[in-house]
């Protein structure tokens, strides 16, 4: 889960005033000017942000939903993607509590292209995926999800383009505007208050010709999850294994007891975690419009944002490599059951961190050449950096001669677990005996993201009703992974575990894992400083002759790809009559032509055996650069078209041509081995990957029956030629079989679902009662996607795809007084087609439930209350079946207060 932060700064629009960048997917009727200053009706709260989404989504030629802040900077939830997830269509995956990646009709982040103003922002993850976790709700106006796509329209994808909207100055009804926040969230896990807080600034002169807004924001935060994890995953292993032979891969043994078994599926080890993250960000961003004549319009923005991140995991982990197995039980091909004696149990500390630098600087100009002919520019550069490698650290700790055993029986994702000690009580937190085993000091990779994008858009205007669009366009963005590692062998100078380390070093966590559970499972363990740990073992080595490695450049684990792509459209919008009935159309065709290298380093595994005490002896070919370029051209046409039947029912129609361009991280040459007995991987990229391609079309209804209120219906159907999928094979080196994980260019598939919505306002109660709203949607989506998976043995479908999901939102605004309740629910979906050991996962059915409240206490000054996850739903993800876990996390309830001032 490679995290990132982008703070993004701006605030609401008006009601009358859409988004310069949809104008080419509305209708061309004129939108009234804002009134004089002393006449405006501000509208604000939860009405507004209703008022202002269905007023996108009427206008709008093609099919697209949006949000909208209720008031200036803010949103009802805690980051962007929570709120998206209550348009239909539109699910999200949840990360250790908090929404991160969006799945639109089914298909996951890397389907889904996200644009800030229409200019593709960087990051700092391995691929193109847009993190959304790290957007203040706060801090934006809104965004909009374009589901089918326009030729003007920046980015392809397949899934949508959801683009979020920041501020612009000269679009607000007021002079002068400003808001303020402050509140601190309370983490029931972590025990800890977290401040964040946040301020707008928006100013334009009475002439409208020049404005300057400026948006901050800050967050200091501290959150821990409990996580019950297999590691390494399950692994199928037979009695005749080596496995279990002395002076194999780990010296365990089969006790006689036990009967002789083959194929037989268990936990490669549990790990039981602690995860505490703390993050402080804060970030700046601002806008200036200039309009130096009447004709012309000149704007900048500017983005900075600042992250500094680490995340510390410290659990057991015991992988059963050691001992003697003198119980075992059977059910199926799945061991359900199993004791081991005199075995070994590990322990690990992983110390991470992140500094994330996000800056994005965009000019622009609108200049009205004629009064039919409108001329625009804008030219954009977007970074992002990630440090931090040389302070990450993984370190282990070992007890040895451990009785240790699971048991799957008790139905729940969390197993029965514990392990003793023959010599001392208490053996999870006793310090006693404690031996030094393995670290790495140093390791994981920093992160260039560099995008420099050009735009030239005409659209000409003639008296009639047909508008005409051109432009050309080009993108060029390299994204540079510098790997960081430690040599293989020497960070395992110690693996074994023949020196004790003092027990000074080691206190009790005293952190209660998992209180939830009354399970039979260890509750607490040791803690230690890993600085200290790895101090004391550097001094083992000088006293033993033993050197050690910090980290270093990592090759054939870095890569650099240089993408370029150049586009030409062209696109009408036409207004007509069919059947008395206003019918508007937009059809375009988009020709985008993509060129790419992608360079790293190639390495062989040359030898691998076992050293006989639980890790394996890995022999590496020395580093071979390598340099791929691939090209590929698209012709990629779109129709939208609208049908007035009334005022207030809408009928539409879409079809198109659309692409999603491969993951960089799968095109890179990159790859990283693992070596740990029971889980020998080795995971690589493809540079000749071939992009994703669909053809699709839907077709819907809209009825606004009410000023506020809206049923829809849309049908869809996607027809894609090719995915690409993950490919697992075994290859076997000396006594070692290592599965090998390649994407390539599989079979199709076909999407096709539903989706229904519906929010209305019920004004027309009598009082108190004519506060409530309700808001909902439904999505269904189905795919006959069938690839197999030869590792497991099983089928999978495509990833990120939830067969059913809903959102039920229920409000009340009246008078001073807002309230929320809000439950989400999406069914479960895949996550990785190929994960641990090559299995699929699956990320169970999740829901949640919110609620937030908040009165003004004057018309400036306004108090909130939020509660987050108040079900304290758990995460659940799961390898083939529900029955064998992969991790198991509980996040605890969030609490939210503060205060908003208004100006």
């Amino acid at each position: 889960m490679s995290r990132k932060l982008i703070l993004l700064a701006a605030t609401a629009m008006t009601v009358a005033t859409l988004a310069p960048h949809m104008a080419a997917a509305q209708d061309t009727t004129t939108t009234a000017a804002p009134a004089a200053e002393d006449t405006v009706v501000e509208v604000r709260g939860i009405r507004r942000g209703i008022r202002q989404s269905l007023d996108i989504k009427r206008q709008s030629i093609g099919v697209v939903d949006s949000i909208a802040s209720e008031d200036l900077g803010k949103l009802p939830d805690q980051n962007v993607a929570e709120s998206l997830q209550r348009i239909p269509g539109v699910t999200i995956e949840r990360n250790r509590g908090e929404g991160r990646y969006v799945s639109v009709r089914g298909f996951g982040p890397k389907f889904n292209a996200v644009t800030v103003n229409g200019r593709t922002l960087a990051t700092d993850n391995n691929g193109r995926e847009f993190s959304f976790d790290v957007i203040p709700s706060e801090v934006i106006s809104g965004a909009d999800v374009y589901k089918s796509p326009q030729a003007n329209v920046n980015g392809a994808s397949i899934g949508a383009t959801i683009d979020v909207r920041t501020l612009r100055p000269l679009d607000q009804p007021k002079a002068f505007s400003a808001a303020a926040s402050i509140g601190s969230t309370y983490a029931e896990l972590a025990d800890s208050w977290n401040p964040e807080a946040a301020g707008v600034v928006s100013w334009r002169n009475d002439a409208r010709n020049f404005g300057v807004a400026v948006a901050a924001t800050f967050a200091d935060q501290e959150v821990r999850d409990d996580e019950f994890n297999i590691g390494a995953g399950h692994v199928k292993r037979s009695s005749t294994d080596s496995y279990y032979n002395a002076g194999g891969v780990a010296g365990a043994r089969i006790g006689p007891n036990v009967a002789p078994f083959s194929g037989i599926s268990m936990p490669s080890n549990l790990s039981p975690f602690f995860f505490v993250r703390q993050k402080s960000m804060a970030g700046l961003n601002g806008a200036l419009q200039w309009k130096p004549t009447e004709r012309l319009t000149i704007g900048v923005d500017a983005l900075y944002a600042k992250a500094e991140i680490t995340e510390d995991q410290t659990g057991l982990a015991y992988d059963f490599s050691g001992g003697t197995l003198v119980e075992q039980v059977v059910q199926g091909k799945e061991a359900v059951y199993q004791r081991y004696q005199g075995g070994f149990v590990d322990q690990i500390l992983q110390h991470d961190t992140r500094n994330v630098t996000t800056t994005l600087l965009g000019v622009n100009a609108n200049y009205r050449a004629t009064d039919t002919l409108t001329l625009s520019f804008d030219l954009s550069s977007s970074k992002a950096e990630r440090r931090g490698k040389e302070n990450n650290h993984f370190t282990t700790i070992r007890r040895k001669n451990m009785n240790l055993w699971f048991d799957r029986r008790n139905g729940s994702p969390i197993y029965d677990y514990g392990f003793t000690s023959p010599n001392y009580d208490n053996a999870s937190t006793n310090p006693a005996g404690i031996t030094a085993h393995y670290y790495i000091w140093g390791g994981g990779s920093d992160i260039d993201d560099k995008i420099d994008e050009a735009k030239f858009d005409a659209k000409w205007a003639p008296e009639g009703d047909v508008t005409l669009f051109a432009g050309i366009a080009s993108q060029k963005r390299v994204k540079t992974i510098t790997a960081f590692s430690t040599p293989g062998g020497e960070q395992c100078a110690y693996c074994g575990s023949d020196r004790v380390l003092p027990q000074s070093l080691f206190f009790n966590t005293d952190m209660n894992f998992f209180a939830s559970h009354d399970g039979n499972i260890i509750r607490d363990w040791v803690g230690y400083d890993p600085l200290a740990v790895i101090k004391q073992v550097d001094a083992f080595a000088a006293q033993d002759g033993k050197a050690f490695d910090p980290g270093r450049f990592d090759a054939a684990g870095s890569s650099v790809v240089d993408e370029k792509v150049t586009l030409a459209y062209i696109m009408s919008d036409i207004r007509t009559d069919l059947g008395g009935m206003p019918l508007s159309v937009n059809a375009g065709i988009r020709v985008e032509d993509t060129k790419y290298t992608s360079s790293g380093a190639s390495r062989t595994v040359l030898s691998a055996v076992p050293n006989g005490a639980g890790q394996n002896i890995i022999t590496l070919s020395p580093v071979i650069p390598v340099s791929f370029e691939g090209k590929y051209t698209d012709i990629l046409p779109s129709l939208n078209a609208k049908l007035g039947v009334t005022d207030d029912l809408l009928l539409r129609f879409a079809a198109s041509r659309v692409i999603t361009r491969p993951t960089l991280s799968d095109l890179s040459p990159r790859q990283t081995i693992q070596t740990n007995p029971g889980n020998e991987t080795i995971r690589r990229g493809n540079p000749d990957l071939q992009p994703f391609r669909a053809s699709q079309i839907e077709g819907g209804v809209e009825w606004y029956f009410d000023h506020l209120s809206l049923l829809s219906f849309a049908a869809f159907y996607k027809n894609i030629d090719s995915f690409v999928t993950l490919t697992t094979t075994p290859q076997k080196v000396d006594q070692v079989t290592f599965q090998v994980t390649v994407p390539t260019n599989g079979k199709g598939a076909t999407v096709k679902g539903f989706e229904l919505g519906y929010r209305q306002v019920f004004g027309n109660l009598p009082a108190p009662w004519d506060g409530l709203g309700v808001q909902t949607s439904f999505t269904y989506a189905e795919s006959n996607a069938n690839y197999t998976n030869a590792v497991a043995n099983v089928s999978y479908g495509l990833e990120g795809l939830s067969k059913y999901s809903y959102s039920l939102i229920g409000f009340y605004e009246k008078g001073p007084v807002q309230a929320r309740l809000a439950y989400t629910w999406r069914d479960k979906f895949l996550a990785v087609a190929s994960g641990r050991n090559g299995e699929p996962e699956y990320f169970d059915a999740y829901g949640q439930l919110d609620a937030g409240v908040s009165y003004d206490v004057t018309s400036n000054f306004t108090v909130y209350l939020d509660g987050l996850n108040l079900t304290d739903t758990n995460e659940f993800i799961y390898s083939v079946t529900p029955d064998r876990t992969k991790e198991y996390r509980t996040t605890g309830k969030r609490i939210s207060a503060g205060v908003r001032y208004r100006f």
